[in-house]
């Protein structure tokens, strides 16, 4: 069966000790445990698994990941019949990506473990579905810290990686930290103080009268941002100039991390469930760890016609028809009024 080992353990015993190799952020005090050698992993959770069967959960779960099919009989007895079998890397950085291409999670989960490499020259595994915007990113990046790169594309399966490391995934507020001392955005005074941000272009928690919406702030002198329009080290400048945010929940908010302390934000969200807490609570707990102002604006719901492919491929059906997650919304324009 897998077997999960722990901190303390990973910490004090040597034959653990010894699977990993420590890397420091120096400016930050802060630590990265890089597993070394040969393990398997998916694209999904990324989620190692060490050729004598070992995990390290407390290493590798992130904020909404339920690992427990792991160490289940069928999962072992499956995963044991095929490994002999996954295709395999050789000297990766598995560095991963959201495998729908989530900008939070890329930007928050994945991105930050890149300063931790030691190497002046990598692959970096990433999922096939990450935009080409986050690759360029990603390519900025390393440029920028002097780091030849090529990548390694990754699909939804099982892999087998050899003389490879796997950063641990960081708390979010180490995340924070991380970002927020490299990246250093300009005062621009041609950017706009009030923004809101439009969801137009997305399949879920798009604004349906958002044109009534939009000539009401328009009036009240707010600049209306696709981000999809913006290349990802342009809306960091954008997010960072603002003094006022509207926006639907959505991943683009990620962005909120930038924003000087005292930034007004406000989230137009749909009624969660109680089982969607994780993301009721994403943007507000950003809020808090970045000093800023939030306020939540609750619209209504309607189901969207035609659910999209990446939602259909990697969500329950079920989920995605209980879901309010799933589904486009309605804003009141008394509520709007209110804030505006």
């Amino acid at each position: 069966m897998i077997t999960d080992i722990n901190l303390d353990i990973i910490k004090n015993e040597k034959n653990f000790k010894d699977l990993f190799v420590n890397a420091s952020f120096s400016t930050l005090s802060l630590n990265c445990n890089i597993l070394k050698g040969n393990f398997f992993s998916d694209s999904f959770y990324y989620f190692p698994i060490t050729t004598n069967n070992q995990t390290f959960s407390s290493l590798y779960l992130r904020d909404f990941n339920n690992l427990s099919h792991y160490y289940t009989k069928k999962f072992y007895d499956n995963f044991n019949g095929k490994k002999k079998s996954l295709k395999s890397f050789k000297d990766v950085f598995l560095l991963g990506s959201n495998s729908g291409n989530n900008y939070y999670s890329n930007l928050l989960h994945f991105l930050p473990r890149i300063f931790f490499n030691r190497q002046t020259k990598i692959k970096i595994a990433i999922h096939r579905n990450s935009s080409n915007k986050y690759r360029e990113f990603l390519k900025a990046i390393l440029n920028s810290l002097e780091i030849e790169y090529n990548f390694v594309f990754l699909d939804d399966d099982f892999y087998s990686f050899h003389n490879s490391e796997f950063p641990q995934f960081m708390s979010i507020n180490d995340s924070i930290k991380i970002l927020k001392n490299f990246f250093n955005p300009k005062t621009n005074p041609e950017n706009s103080k009030k923004i809101y941000v439009t969801r137009e272009d997305s399949s879920y928690r798009k604004i349906i009268n958002e044109g009534d919406i939009v000539t009401h702030l328009r009036e009240n002198g707010y600049r209306v941002i696709n981000p999809q329009l913006y290349e990802i080290e342009e809306q960091i400048e954008i997010f960072f100039n603002a003094e006022r945010i509207i926006s639907p929940h959505g991943s683009n908010l990620a962005n909120i991390i930038f924003c000087k302390p005292g930034t007004e934000i406000f989230e137009i969200t749909p009624p969660f469930t109680d089982e969607e807490k994780i993301f009721d609570q994403r943007y507000s707990k950003l809020s808090m760890l970045n000093n800023l102002k939030y306020n939540k604006i609750v619209a209504d719901t309607i189901d969207v016609e035609k659910h999209s492919l990446l939602a259909k491929k990697y969500i329950h059906p079920n989920v995605l028809s209980k879901s309010n997650y799933y589904k486009n919304l309605i804003l009141k324009i008394q509520d709007l009024k209110k804030i505006i």
